[in-house]
């Protein structure tokens, strides 16, 4: 929210919030000029401009995409998967080919309560619906995926990137960007206020995952993360080939 909240402002823009995965949809389709997308989607379809430096990243434990699973990683056999974003679908599939796991993935839409009833070895959650179930009685272990990745690679991961049509992208427009996730900064506690009547989280815990944990402002070492995901992805045929150019461009 940090990075378009202040948009809602603004005459001349419409905001459309949404799932990442529906907003990539619309993107595809033409509905919008510019948008926050998950990483997987922004390098996937052909011919969106990334805009570099701003998105959604984690230098490690990002609390808000991971898992809840029954069994060690290596012994998972079936996940459930949120269905709002592909980008956290395709993290949970490398760290698991990596911890040596096949499962079975069903795709969902999945919300706190869903929790206890389901019977998959692990469970897939992200966003406010993870947060909220981190604060439930369970009997699964939390894995976050992006200490994971971190573990892994010793690099920070990247979710989410703005992304928008050829020519949209132009300095003005990245300006306006970086001035609302400045002015979205200064928002911080209505932000924190309607999150924590969502999550169950206290204010204090969830300002520091605003302002610490989940970092907007990418550096080259999210570039790297950003760039071994890519690279990783490609080879598990989550990507296809002709991705790696993209995430090259979004670095220059």
């Amino acid at each position: 929210m940090p990075l378009w909240f202040s948009l809602r402002h603004d005459p001349g823009v419409e905001v459309v919030p949404d799932t990442p995965a529906r907003l990539a949809d619309k993107m595809q389709s033409g509905a919008l000029d510019i948008g926050l997308l998950p990483v997987v989607e922004a390098l996937r379809q052909p011919g969106l401009e990334l805009i570099p430096g701003l998105g959604i990243g984690a230098d490690g434990i990002v609390e808000s995409v991971g898992l809840f699973t029954r069994k060690d990683l290596p012994e998972i056999e079936s996940v459930a998967v949120t269905s709002a974003s592909r980008t956290s679908v395709a993290l949970c599939k490398i760290i698991l080919h990596e911890a040596g796991a096949k499962p079975a993935l069903l795709e969902a839409s999945l919300q706190a309560q869903d929790l206890a009833d389901r019977s998959e070895d692990a469970v897939l959650m992200i966003g406010d619906a993870c947060l909220a179930a981190r604060r439930t009685a369970t009997d699964r272990v939390w894995v976050d995926l992006a200490a994971e990745w971190k573990l892994l690679t010793d690099l920070p991961f990247v979710f989410a990137m703005w992304a928008g049509k050829p020519g949209v992208a132009s300095p003005a427009m990245i300006e306006r960007l970086h001035e609302t996730l400045r002015s979205g900064r200064n928002e911080t506690f209505e932000l924190v206020r309607m999150a924590a009547m969502d999550t169950g989280w206290t204010e204090q815990e969830l300002a520091v995952y605003l302002t610490q944990i989940i970092q907007h402002e990418l550096t080259p070492a999210h570039h790297k993360g950003l760039l071994e995901f890519t690279r990783r992805a490609i080879e598990l045929d989550l990507l296809p080939p002709g991705s790696m150019d993209a995430a090259l461009d979004a670095l220059r």
